[in-house]
């Protein structure tokens, strides 16, 4: 559209940068009107945040914790970066994947859930570490808020920061998000690095990487073939196999796909 666009008829005066500027931030503001209300309920009303009172032992005003990050997310999806890593963490949260995952691995009592509770030691219900791995998502994406897919410890290809950025972004997250315990956003900031590279990042945020990375293209409703793989399936057999590429942690993948092809999903 760009020869179009850039005559005089259109954009008097204007070169196609100046325009590509103008239609992008049309596009946001038309976004904006769809997604910021849609992001302000699930921020404020889906997310149930009585988790937090599990890490830091006191009461927790669900209601303050999730203006707060509404805020803090409106504010953030300014930066384009952060819009367009947060696809797949949106995704992920209205498709309701993690709260499906998550009653299976609850109810086998495997890999997943000994990382989980024993690992990781949430001594919570499978509705608090959904809610959990629910903020991961949705905070995920504030990596790029402080830092850019151009600099050192940026693996551009795999989406992975390495973990010396992560622990840097950690420190401005937390004055930016008082209400949330620190390691509650060390989970968030570490579901941007590699497992390859840090062995001892947490369960959540492990789960959240998964995740996140599965709903960046994922599409609910598809019928399968006769004979073909279902969609979760298939996605999580292409990612055990490049495990180390993306930085996932090849044993959970294994139990989601077993999850996966039991359920037909």
């Amino acid at each position: 559209m760009a020869p179009t666009l850039s005559s005089e008829q259109f954009f008097p005066g204007k070169n196609w940068n100046q325009i590509f500027s103008l239609l992008v931030n049309a596009l946001y503001q038309v976004i904006n009107e769809r997604l910021l209300p849609d992001l302000r309920q699930l921020a404020t009303e889906r997310l149930d945040y009585t988790f937090l009172q599990f890490i830091r032992e006191n009461s927790v005003d669900s209601r303050q914790v999730g203006e707060e990050i509404y805020r803090f997310m409106a504010g953030m999806l300014a930066k384009p970066e952060v819009r367009r890593a947060f696809t797949g963490s949106y995704t992920a949260i209205v498709s309701e994947i993690v709260e499906r995952y998550l009653e299976e691995i609850f109810y086998r009592k495997s890999y997943i859930h000994f990382e989980l509770t024993k690992v990781q030691r949430l001594r919570m219900g499978k509705d608090e570490v959904a809610n959990f791995v629910l903020l991961n998502l949705l905070l995920k994406p504030a990596i790029f808020l402080f830092s850019s897919s151009g600099q050192a410890g940026f693996e551009r290809a795999s989406g992975m920061v390495q973990s010396q950025v992560a622990e840097k972004v950690l420190g401005p997250l937390k004055k930016e998000l008082k209400s949330i315990p620190e390691a509650a956003l060390a989970s968030v900031v570490h579901a941007n690095v590699s497992f390859q590279e840090n062995r001892f990042i947490e369960a959540t945020a492990r789960l959240s990487a998964i995740f996140g990375a599965r709903c960046r293209n994922y599409q609910a409703g598809i019928t399968v073939d006769r004979g073909a793989e279902s969609s979760d399936k298939s996605w999580l057999s292409t990612a055990r196999r490049n495990h180390k590429f993306y930085g996932f942690d090849v044993k959970m993948l294994d139990e989601l796909y077993k999850i996966a092809a039991e359920n037909v999903w």
